[in-house]
């Protein structure tokens, strides 16, 4: 089983739900055995953002490593930019807003794993294979 991910490997997914960006599923339990986490990547476009949502049964941390704007965890809202970790408790409301001209580029890791099934739900994440973009 493969252990180690470069950036075009993985599923990538496109939101069509407004608000543009591209994530990319890298490590989890179907690709890597993870039995504690899942992780992988997104790119919001400027402008767009990561509606303000909940995960009842994982903890989050989100790394941004480029680009900037403003993040949200609970009641704490503040202006963000490059290597800025977030830690998201299980059940805390969180979204981020890209405030840059460029895309807002971060990484995802869940524990456990599973809420980042999320990304496959057809209403609002199309494959890129059957959305190009």
């Amino acid at each position: 089983m493969r252990r180690i991910y470069g950036r075009t490997d993985g599923e990538e997914r496109h939101a069509h739900d407004g608000c543009p960006r591209t994530v990319r599923l890298l490590i989890e339990p179907a690709t890597a055995g993870a039995t504690h986490l899942a992780m992988g990547t997104e790119a919001v476009d400027p402008g767009s953002r990561i509606p303000v949502h909940v995960h009842d049964d994982a903890e989050e941390i989100l790394f941004l490593y480029a680009g900037g704007g403003r993040a949200r965890v609970g009641d704490e809202e503040i202006e963000i930019g490059p290597e800025t970790a977030i830690f998201v408790p299980a059940g805390a409301p969180h979204g981020f807003v890209n405030t840059s001209a460029a895309p807002a580029r971060l990484t995802w890791t869940f524990s456990p794993p599973g809420a980042h099934e999320k990304f496959r739900d057809e209403a609002v994440w199309k494959h890129a294979r059957r959305d190009p973009r």
